[in-house]
């Protein structure tokens, strides 16, 4: 850590914020160049007060090594008040700009400044005014690179983890973030009047460590070239009146995002018992667990899983729309089979996908992002279907 001190002033900064929305999301710094979303990594030389601040933490997290070891009181008054509005990261060294020869990066750390009034005032009067800005939810996000998303993604999960647990689960002691705000230690400063020694603290294991939720997500096609999607009703869809190109009248144009089937893990399922058990509880339909296929995974820190990514082939018994049941958990407003052809087309850009169309209203569909697990996971699925009956 003393090393981290010495090349403070090389080090690089990202910077969290949730202040900027109604909805308290938690959003990060970024800056545009020529219409590409970057991630913004302030340099710390330039930044005194950030600099400052990180030096404070990284003493900070020498001091209290001992205390974790020896699992003794620390008094909550006795911290840093300017620690205590922060919390803060360590991801690494960024050494993809070194030689073979040298065995060291650049530290790249992140922040949260949403409770620190000094922070958020000078990003805004210093930084915001550079051309920085913070993003304005996962649009934004799915637009960077994928260097960039690792690095957000990373960050955001452990800043979310530090934010959001101030106090122990065991005792209510506070809680703060040591080991490079890696994982939490209880202060061991019950609340209560007569505190027994924290039970967490009188472990071996005596850390908290951030957790991640499995979540899977399945893409879904029949032997006749048909994917199945649904819409889900926290996204009701986009209203908005327009011209239609061919009446030329004013018409009510509804726009729906359809996509794969997804749900958390429980415990002690398979990931193929859940992608079954989220096909049933989602649509009504059969899936069998042997022809659930693993294809790949994605971080998503929204606040903190990991997308198992599949794909499965329904069984013909299984294809018949009446079979379809959208009210077993109600989190569906509305699954429909889509040809194949027509997601292609969707996929790239050659058509918009239409499900009703009268003088008067026009509901469309479209597709997640490319960039998400279930956007890549529907282009598997038509590829899929393609092979199964020729190419389109």
């Amino acid at each position: 850590m003393r090393k981290l001190q010495q090349t403070l002033p090389q080090s690089k900064l990202i910077v969290f914020n949730n202040r900027d929305n109604q909805s308290k999301r938690r959003e990060v710094l970024i800056n545009s160049i020529a219409n590409q979303k970057k991630l913004s990594y302030l340099d710390v030389h330039s930044h005194e007060i950030f600099q400052d601040i990180l030096h404070k933490w990284l003493q900070f997290n020498i001091d209290i090594e001992s205390h974790v070891v020896e699992k003794t009181v620390i008094p909550w008054s006795q911290i840093d008040e300017e620690l205590k509005a922060v919390s803060i990261f360590w991801l690494g060294q960024d050494d993809s700009g070194i030689t073979t020869s040298e065995n060291v990066g650049t530290s790249v750390f992140s922040i949260d400044i949403s409770n620190s009034d000094l922070l958020y005032n000078y990003i805004t009067e210093h930084v915001k005014t550079a051309g920085h800005s913070f993003t304005n939810g996962m649009p934004s996000v799915l637009q960077l690179s994928n260097e960039d998303a690792s690095a957000y993604s990373y960050s955001k999960m452990f800043i979310d983890f530090i934010s959001k647990n101030r106090y122990c689960p065991a005792c209510g002691g506070h809680i703060v973030a040591v080991n490079l705000g890696s994982r939490l230690y209880c202060l061991n400063d019950s609340p209560w009047d007569d505190p027994a020694r924290c039970e967490a603290n009188l472990t071996s294991n005596n850390l908290q460590f951030p957790r991640t939720d499995l979540v899977v997500i399945i893409a879904l096609y029949d032997s006749s070239g048909r994917i199945l999607l649904g819409n889900n009703k926290r996204h009701p869809g986009k209203i908005v009146e327009k011209n239609d190109e061919t009446s030329g009248k004013l018409v009510k144009w509804t726009s729906k995002m359809y996509s794969c089937f997804a749900g958390f893990m429980e415990p002690g399922e398979t990931i193929e018992q859940a992608c079954v058990r989220e096909v049933y509880e989602e649509t009504g339909l059969e899936l069998q667990p042997q022809d659930v296929k693993i294809i790949e995974s994605q971080p998503w820190p929204f606040p903190a899983n990991i997308m198992i990514g599949c794909m499965a082939i329904l069984r013909e018994e299984q294809t018949d729309d009446r079979k379809i049941n959208v009210h077993l958990d109600d989190e569906l407003e509305h699954v429909s089979w889509f040809d194949s052809e027509n997601v292609s087309k969707v996929i790239k850009g050659a058509d918009i996908g239409i499900l009703s169309k009268s003088d008067t209203e026009v509901e469309e569909w479209f597709l997640p992002s490319p960039e998400s697990v279930a956007g890549r996971l529907i282009g598997r699925a038509v590829d899929a279907c393609s092979d199964l009956r020729g190419k389109f």
